[in-house]
């Protein structure tokens, strides 16, 4: 893996899976310097079998960060291209553990008062 401290890109070589906080900050899109992945991690945002402290250092699994991150989704299934179309229910269909939806549903006009004229 070659790492500087310059604008140069991370080459993640090979099966490579395992990389220094700092290094994974930059792969997902995080600027230069920034601390916003070491506070997720502090204040429990990121679980930390996604991480380990190894002699003193954070070590991140980006197959595990992956993994995490989609599990995120609303619906993961249907978004992972991979996963067959009978493993779930896709969303947007009914199942039989629906349920009701919380959206509000037009009232119904009130009947207008019969008149009647009298002769």
């Amino acid at each position: 893996m070659d790492v500087s401290t310059d604008n140069r890109p991370i080459v993640v070589r090979g099966s490579m899976d395992k990389v220094l906080e700092h290094e994974l900050s930059r792969l997902i899109g995080y600027p230069e310097g920034s601390r916003a992945l070491e506070r997720k991690r502090q204040r429990g945002i990121i679980p930390a079998g996604v991480y380990a402290v190894i002699d003193g250092r954070i070590i991140y699994s980006i197959r595990r960060y992956d993994e995490w991150v989609e599990s995120l989704w609303p619906c993961p299934q249907a978004l992972n291209s991979l996963a067959p179309a009978s493993e779930s229910a896709s969303c947007g269909t009914e199942s039989a553990d629906a349920k009701p939806s919380r959206t509000r549903k037009p009232r119904k006009a009130s009947k207008r008062p019969l008149v009647y004229a009298l002769q």
